[in-house]
């Protein structure tokens, strides 16, 4: 099954409640494997009443009128209803372009009908038949994404709520949304200041900045990162000075970091790799031998602990990204600042809104990166649940090493890390035919990063930097892949990436 959304026509929706033969089996089917794989069974909202009225009318010629609320009950918990927008009618049969029209607001959307007409019609329709034959005819096959961001359409009315009053208040910029938000993350972060930016790089960059960061100055990074950590220094004018990673944690390794600081070094940014905290209080000793600012990369450990402590509070400031794919996601881009120190604060915040706190009196040259109002509603109303869903990621990643174990290659965690689990990343030695196993079963892989940072197009012009400088980074651009993980993720699915994993030969590290 490929991961598709998968919207129900009226006909299949009715074969499947009013048990219409001969076309019952086959909806039944398709509705119980769509639900047993993790699948969320859509219904266009312009859809509803006719259900609502078709049901009711068969059910009291068939003199079971009682049984209509429970049935339809029962139906709407399991299913999610989408919106239908305003559109004009692309398609003769009005219903069919209403649904159509649903399944348009989703990527990768799918109707399944058996109106052979909408079929004909439609590119976004395909038959019950077809599905069968194409997703449920092969017993191993798995419909297991990389990631499931469905999460947000288990609580559409609270975001449909929190869009609603952003619409009504006529205001989209800095505005109420984005300033209750950066209150809130901050308590949740457990510092004093919070501060919207447009995204993770734009936050990085910007702390640089306001620490007086910038051209003639050096900033330890880590060589094992996602590139936007480097790109954020070069941004600011700065040169970036790769650090190699520790072997087990895959973080920043706090025993290399002495030998590459000089007399132009300004910062040391410590990236809390796949939401596992990097090892802080190492870093921040060796930064107060050498008056360095100490930045934590934390887009990927919303809600990780260090001893104790969440990160975004453990150095000098914080940048998070609000990527969709992320713990805390946005539905779109998005990012924010974190920091103790009041001076930081307010240069990042002139910063970001072109260097102004007065509608066209600017201070400084500043930038444009501001966190959408729509946006900070939305993060709001997800804030609330990510503790939540950090430990459901914790518990799928529990289950990931008892049904791995005695396997080598698993993540290693030090008693004093609490990670959230924005990844988990395993090591092989035949990465490339594994995940191509994997693949080819149905379940969704990643590598996170298949080419390091020094090693990339975009730095070779620096020439700084050549294969063989980082050797521990390098061989685990060959070897890591990251498994499905995401909340919705079930214990059976869990089971079968690892039955999958244990039967492919040869695993050794």
């Amino acid at each position: 099954m490929t991961n598709h959304n998968y919207f129900f026509d009226v006909n299949l929706v009715l074969d499947l409640l009013l048990k219409r033969e001969p076309f019952y089996p086959l909806a039944t089917r398709i509705y119980n494997e769509l639900i047993k794989a993790g699948k969320t069974v859509l219904i266009s909202s312009a859809s509803v009443a006719q259900i609502d009225y078709l049901v009711a009318k068969a059910l009291k010629q068939q003199e079971l009128g009682a049984m209509k609320k429970v049935l339809l009950n029962e139906f709407y918990q399991q299913v999610t209803i989408v919106k239908t927008p305003a559109t004009s009618h692309d398609l003769p049969d009005i219903e069919d372009s209403l649904i159509e029209a649903s399944a348009k607001t989703l990527s990768n959307a799918l109707v399944i009908t058996r109106d052979r007409q909408f079929l004909k019609r439609s590119s976004l329709t395909i038959s019950p038949e077809t599905f069968i034959a194409e997703h449920l005819s092969s017993p191993k096959m798995s419909n297991i994404p990389f990631v499931d961001i469905s999460v947000s359409w288990q609580m559409k009315n609270e975001m449909e709520t929190a869009f609603d009053k952003v619409l009504a208040s006529n205001w989209y910029i800095l505005g109420n949304e984005v300033s209750q938000f950066e209150q809130e993350f901050a308590t949740y972060c457990e510092v004093k200041h919070g501060i919207g930016v447009g995204n993770g790089l734009d936050a990085l960059h910007l702390i640089l900045r306001g620490l007086g960061i910038g051209a003639g100055d050096e900033v330890i990074v880590p060589a094992n990162t996602y590139i936007a950590t480097w790109l954020a220094v070069s941004y600011a004018g700065a040169t970036p000075v790769p650090v190699e990673s520790n072997e087990l944690t895959y973080n920043i390794d706090p025993e290399r970091i002495e030998s590459a600081i000089t007399p132009k070094t300004k910062a040391i940014i410590a990236v809390h790799l796949y939401g596992q905290p990097a090892d802080m209080d190492a870093i921040k000793t060796i930064a107060q031998k050498y008056h360095l600012k100490v930045i934590e990369d934390a887009a990927q450990a919303h809600g990780a602990y260090y001893k104790n402590r969440r990160v975004g509070s453990l150095g000098d400031a914080a940048g998070f990204s609000f990527y969709p794919t992320k713990n805390l996601g946005a539905l779109g881009d998005g990012g924010a600042i974190t920091t103790n120190d009041d001076e930081l604060a307010e240069k990042v915040k002139l910063l970001r809104n072109y260097g102004s706190r007065v509608k066209y009196y600017n201070e400084v040259k500043g930038f444009n990166s501001r966190l959408d109002e729509l946006q900070a509603a939305l993060l709001r109303v997800k804030l609330r649940k990510l503790d939540e869903w950090n430990a459901k990621r914790e518990q799928i990643a529990t289950l990931y090493f008892e049904n791995l174990k005695g396997q080598p290659g698993l993540p290693h965690i030090p008693a004093w890390a609490h990670p959230v689990w924005h990844v988990f990343v395993i090591r092989h030695s035949k990465r490339d035919e594994l995940q191509q196993h994997l693949n080819q079963l149905g379940i969704g892989t990643l590598i996170h990063y298949p080419v390091p940072p020094h090693l990339s197009t975009a730095y070779q012009s620096d020439k700084l930097w050549k294969t063989g400088d980082f050797p521990i980074t390098e061989q685990l651009a060959t070897e890591i892949l990251s498994l499905p993980m995401s909340p919705e993720l079930t214990v059976k699915q869990i089971g079968l990436v690892a039955e999958r994993i244990n039967e492919f030969k040869g695993y050794t590290s």
